[in-house]
């Protein structure tokens, strides 16, 4: 259908029942690279054409110079800086919005002083409405098309006593005649759902802000999250601003790692599908315990991992447990069965599961390198004082059209050990230039298995280099070395060029490839002469000297056989 505004009218039929019919509005916005969708079946964003799970922090303005490098590898995805929308600081904010899109990072983009109001250091002095109205326009307008660019962040904590709800509504309009191709977002306080159901006409996500700790259990968060879920479940999704502050004001000491762990999980388990921390400033300021920030970036990782369960439109299969203190949440994807537990008490748990339908096998504990029996569709495991713990379980075999090839000298050609989780297991890693640049198995696109590796390089020529894993050769043997791999033009800071990924096996040559947006396998030999100085051992090298995004899959090593004579007995010549 042709980019445009459109009725749509369905009739739907129940054999006992009278027919349901209902109309609304379709529009389809002409294709825009850096357009961020809603799918309202999931609460999930389809960011770069592949399902998003924010997963990110406040922090202040002007932004760290080295904050976004410092923190995208630990996984986080998304930040969103106070600021002041003025003139004297464009340059600011152009600097971080240009820093994330190097990166690979978005920004969930605060228009506070010139929008909803509220927020930390928001309010504008001495201008005028009309001028207030002409900034807004203007910073939509400069940002709108930047990389970026995640969503529009128009009021924090709104009552209608502040501002009104049609008074947002306008706001929410606005901007939306201008730019239609990107969310609009509002936070909201105690009491979290009856006031985000009055302001509903100006949000496409809901947004709450529970801090509970030390005064309150740090399970509050999940019965948020449930509350917000339970009201606008397929409309809006549903985000928590989850507490990693504390020590002042109300709030006596911050989370500890295992409640901020908790506070995430339970929210996630109750429907929240993105987490926004309160609040980060480097290195050690907020939070001031650098543990509790370390697990932050742990569950970063942890929620990369599993964006295709969380997201997942598969109709799944109900895990129950017995101990009401134990949230559960199970999603199915592509074969395999996730299931999310947290224990909401300080003291260790023993968690029965079971699963509703027959299952065979064995229970993966993800992060953890351990397996638990299934039996009689149960299983049980020990959730640890506020623990989280994540199972997946084989329900069949993906049918991949890529195999390993026999006598291949890789090991985890195909990025699938989660050992630990989010890297890839099997090779070391250098820094060629940029601290930002990126090296993350990525569980949402793979030509084999459930992984590739994802590399994103900032600038040109300051990539990561991977050295995989040695393995043995012999001098006077060609070494074939094949790759399957793809790129994101679009992703390119320089989108005139070509992108390209380099390949080499010890100091016995090196070979570039051009990149596709299609995923293809690339394949050469190298030959390792028979002399004295010949190692016995090498590595395969591989890095993305091109800057944006590139995701790798099946690295394999065969040794080149020679074919010396025929296989047929009737040839007694031998090829040479």
């Amino acid at each position: 259908m042709a980019p445009s505004r459109y009725e749509v009218s369905a009739l739907i039929k129940y054999s006992d029942n009278a027919p349901m019919e209902a109309t609304g509005d379709l529009t389809i916005l002409q294709y825009k690279r850096n357009e961020v969708k809603i799918d309202r079946l999931t609460g999930g964003l389809i960011v770069d054409k592949k399902l998003f799970f924010p997963f990110g922090f406040y922090c202040y303005s002007p932004v760290q110079a080295t904050l976004p490098e410092e923190e995208v590898v630990n996984g986080f995805n998304m930040i969103s800086p106070y600021q002041q929308i003025l003139p004297q600081t464009l340059d600011e904010r152009k600097a971080y919005m240009d820093r994330c899109a190097e990166l690979g990072m978005k920004v969930h983009y605060n228009l506070l002083s010139v929008s909803g109001g509220g927020g930390v250091g928001s309010q504008l002095e001495g201008i005028s409405p009309d001028s207030i109205s002409f900034l807004l326009i203007n910073e939509i307008e400069t940002f709108m098309d930047h990389p970026a660019l995640l969503a529009w962040y128009i009021s924090d904590e709104p009552f209608p006593s502040r501002i009104s709800p049609d008074s947002l509504s306008g706001i929410y309009e606005q901007i939306k005649n201008i730019d239609p191709w990107h969310p609009i977002s509002i936070v909201f306080m105690t009491p979290f759902t009856s006031t985000a159901k009055q302001y509903a006409n100006a949000f496409d996500v809901v947004i709450a802000d529970p801090y509970p700790i030390p005064d309150m259990r740090p399970s509050y968060t999940g019965t948020v999250a449930k509350s917000l879920y339970n009201e606008f479940s397929g409309k809006n999704p549903v985000w928590i601003a989850t507490q990693s502050f504390g020590g002042g004001e109300i709030w006596k000491r911050e989370p500890t790692p295992s409640e901020v762990r908790l506070m995430t999980y339970q929210s996630i388990i109750n429907g929240a599908t993105g987490i926004q921390f309160f609040i980060r400033h480097g290195l050690n300021v907020f939070p001031k315990s650098t543990t509790t920030w370390a697990e932050c970036g742990k569950m970063a990782v942890e929620i990369q991992e599993l964006t295709p369960w969380l997201l997942s439109n598969e109709q799944t299969i109900p895990v129950t447990c017995p101990t009401a203190d134990i949230s559960v949440l199970s999603k199915q994807y592509s074969g395999k069965l996730m299931i999310m537990a947290a224990n909401k008490t300080n003291i260790t748990r023993k968690a029965d599961f079971s699963v509703s339908r027959p299952i065979r096998g064995k229970v993966n504990v993800l992060f953890q390198n351990r397996n638990i029996p299934i039996s009689s569709n149960s299983f049980s495991d020990y959730l640890g004082p506020y623990g989280t713990q994540v199972y997946l379980i084989d329900l069949y075999t993906k049918n991949d059209t890529v195999k390993p090839f026999p006598g291949n000298l890789i090991i985890d050609p195909g990025f699938e050990d989660l050992s630990s989780p989010g890297v890839p297991s099997a090779c070391y890693a250098w820094n060629i230039g940029d601290r930002g640049a990126t090296y993350f198995t990525d569980s949402r696109d793979a030509v084999e298995g459930y992984h590739s590796l994802r590399l994103v390089t900032p600038k040109q020529d300051e990539s990561i280099r991977l050295r995989f894993y040695p393995f043995n050769v012999k001098g006077g043997s060609t070494y074939y070395v094949t790759i399957w791999a793809k790129g994101d033009k679009e992703s390119s800071s320089d989108k005139s060029k070509t992108q390209y990924f380099e390949i080499s096996l010890g100091n016995y040559g090196k070979k570039q490839f051009a990149l596709t947006d299609d995923w293809k396998q690339y394949i050469h030999g190298f030959y390792v002469p028979y002399d004295e100085n010949t190692p016995a051992k090498l590595n395969v090298a591989l890095s993305m000297p091109s800057p944006g995004k590139g995701w790798f899959d099946m690295v394999q090593v065969f040794e080149g056989s020679e074919i010396k004579r025929s296989m047929r007995p009737d040839i007694k010549t031998p090829f040479f």
